[in-house]
């Protein structure tokens, strides 16, 4: 049977660097017989969590935006990839508020467990104009954290270092650096891009 994935962009800008490592992604994995849906975050109606802690009691958001339609469809999915530029050393605020929302697939109904069963893998993109790792700031790991805290295995992190020398679109070897990553047996963390492209 065929693995459904979602994507979720953090992203405001279509068709750069994130969008177009993700979508690359995307191809990847469709040899795989992986079939994914992308939601792009900037696109969506998504309002910021309240901190009301309503969906503390049956899982439900009382916030009627987008964010219901994402995490059904994280629910039903085999998998994720959750990709974010870094802006200012983290997650962007798209991305950041999406997160927040996530706060209802926590179940307290006895112990602090997840609403989503517990066989679902993540691949997690952070990317970086600067070329140094510690550029990228918090931006893997606060994706990262929230995604285990609800049960999700983190197969893989993927950093792109240096876009202002060598963007996705002008790198000829990405496509062929994501594929042998996801064709390799286990998990992976990799970092591409870091030297200094003049």
């Amino acid at each position: 049977m065929k693995e459904k994935w979602i994507a979720v962009v953090g992203s405001p800008r279509k068709g750069k660097n994130t969008d177009l490592l993700t979508d690359y992604i995307i191809e990847a994995l469709s040899e795989k017989n992986i079939k994914v849906d992308k939601f792009i975050l900037d696109s969506r109606n998504i309002s910021t969590c309240s901190g009301c802690e309503c969906c503390m009691e049956d899982g439900k958001c009382v916030i009627n935006d987008d964010v219901s339609k994402i995490i059904e469809a994280m629910k039903n999915a085999d998998g994720f990839i959750f990709a974010s530029p870094s802006y200012n050393y983290n997650v962007t605020a798209q991305m950041k508020a999406f997160l927040d929302r996530t706060f209802c697939l926590y179940d307290y109904s006895e112990v602090c467990a997840s609403r989503l069963s517990q066989d679902k893998n993540a691949i997690v993109v952070g990317v970086c104009r600067g070329r140094a790792e510690e550029s990228m700031g918090y931006t893997i790991e606060c994706m990262c954290e929230s995604l285990s805290e609800i049960g999700v295995n983190i197969y893989g992190r993927l950093g792109y270092f240096n876009t202002k020398h060598l963007p996705v679109e002008d790198n000829g070897v990405i496509k062929e650096n994501i594929e042998r990553l996801l064709s390799s047996a286990g998990e992976f963390n990799s970092k591409i891009n870091c030297e200094i492209v003049k």
